[in-house]
């Protein structure tokens, strides 16, 4: 029994470790904008922001529909074409709790947008 727990325990860290990004992974760009979305969640006014664990990140392209679930640094929904499809979402932390943050960076500048609230 007890090699039985052991071994569902590696199996169970094998599987939650290959569900991280690893940042090395990421484009020279993305690498800029997580860097950026990860100072941003520091200065934020975000609850959980102590737990967010910054190694796990996932990067995605942004929808054409992104600007409008988009808050600013000031929590003010974005204008329409502040976002558009070549920007991307980094989602950085475990999501299976509330201890993430969803941050939209411009793909062209590596700068943050703004962020996607948590429900």
């Amino acid at each position: 029994m007890k090699k039985l727990l052991i071994a569902f325990i590696i199996l169970l860290n094998i599987i939650l470790v290959g569900c991280e990004s690893n940042i090395s992974s990421l484009s020279v760009e993305e690498k800029k904008a997580v860097k950026n979305s990860i100072e941003f969640i520091k200065q934020s006014s975000f609850a959980s922001k102590n737990n967010i664990n910054t190694n796990i990140i996932k990067v995605e392209s942004a929808t054409e529909d992104t600007w409008d679930i988009v808050l600013d640094r000031d929590h003010t929904k974005i204008e329409e074409k502040a976002v558009d499809s070549t920007d991307w979402v980094i989602t950085i932390g475990n999501t299976s709790n509330h201890d993430f943050a969803v941050i939209v960076c411009d793909s062209s500048t590596h700068e943050v947008i703004g962020y996607i609230p948590i429900k």
